[in-house]
């Protein structure tokens, strides 16, 4: 889990704090903010969700 950051960074601590491989996240005026995914990797999350929702209704 990211633990919150209660105070605003500069550009520097949000590169040396940046999580490699864990999430996208943007600095708006020296607060962290996580963006949501984007493009393909979006929408192959949306088609296995869709599958998996299909497979637990066929097992209930």
């Amino acid at each position: 889990m990211i633990q919150a950051i209660s105070k605003r960074l500069t550009f520097e601590e949000f590169l040396e704090w940046y999580p490699e491989g864990k999430g996208r996240y943007e600095l708006h005026a020296g607060i962290i903010v996580e963006m949501n995914p984007t493009g393909e990797y979006e929408e192959v999350a949306a088609f296995l969700n869709r599958k998996l929702n299909v497979e637990i209704d066929r097992l209930n």
